[in-house]
């Protein structure tokens, strides 16, 4: 399996497939880059496709040290460097919006030439006044104690709150598999630390060509946290999916890829 050295105990596993224009997948907090198999499969076809499981995630080194945003980020301009890549499509889901955004404050647009955004709002945390996020103090701290005292039936029930439609078993059963990948003790590390992160006022920061993507159904975010996003990325675009939740790629995964394609056709 094909792996990336970001530091000297932690390596990346990745898949790079296709030939052209090189567009990387980043996935969100407690996943893998599994839930863009679909996507990947699709647009191989077009483009040099890149999926990677962030540290900890998936298939990649379970160091137990790095576990921030930021330095998620870190890893991203290291992997893209080490592929040798430049004006690179970022994807970011969910956490890897975060990813993205943090990667143009420390960064600017360094290698990037646009950037996809999916259902995620600026910031998860309720500050006062901001009404688009997903977790008050005492929720966050719930959700930190149900990693560490019961993994597996905190990550199941977690999933049924992704999808607009209940996930068939068969489904659920293979996202559950790979969320399990992630240790507990680097489950709730990155939860916390996700849900402290602010991007509203660095919005502005993201100078390059931008389509954003969020499901209709709130359960997770309301479009509402995808317009205040489009009102501060200038040139942005903002698409809402009528019958999706939170994973809009695996619940409308034909318009989903058709989407990006117009979006990363526009920008030849």
């Amino acid at each position: 399996m094909p792996y990336i050295k970001v530091d000297e105990e932690t390596n990346l596993y990745y898949q790079d497939q296709g030939e052209g224009q090189a567009v990387i997948f980043v996935h969100g907090v407690m996943m893998s880059s599994r839930f863009f198999e679909r996507q990947f499969d699709f647009f191989k076809e077009k483009y040099r496709t890149i999926t990677f499981d962030l540290r900890g995630h998936g298939q990649s080194s379970k160091v137990p040290y790095g576990h921030t945003v930021a330095n998620y980020a870190k890893d991203l301009k290291m992997f893209i460097e080490k592929l040798g890549l430049d004006d690179v499509i970022l994807v970011g889901w969910s956490m890897g919006a975060f990813v993205i955004w943090d990667y143009f404050n420390q960064f600017g647009d360094e290698h990037i030439k646009a950037v996809t955004i999916v259902d995620q709002s600026p910031s998860d945390y309720l500050w006062d006044g901001w009404e688009y996020g997903a977790f008050h103090f005492e929720a966050i701290k719930g959700v930190m104690q149900a990693i560490q005292e019961d993994q597996r039936s905190f990550n199941s029930e977690f999933i049924y709150g992704m999808f607009k439609e209940k996930p068939d078993p068969v489904q659920h059963q293979w996202i559950l598999e790979e969320m399990m990948k992630l240790p507990a003790a680097i489950a709730s590390t990155i939860v916390f630390n996700q849900t402290a992160v602010d991007y509203r006022e660095t919005l502005s920061n993201v100078t390059v060509p931008t389509l954003i993507c969020f499901g209709r159904d709130d359960t997770f975010f309301p479009v509402a946290a995808g317009e205040y996003i489009q009102r501060r990325i200038p040139g942005s675009k903002l698409i809402a999916f009528e019958n999706s939740s939170h994973c809009l790629f695996l619940e409308e995964t034909d318009t989903f890829n058709r989407e990006l394609d117009t979006f990363f056709q526009s920008l030849n």
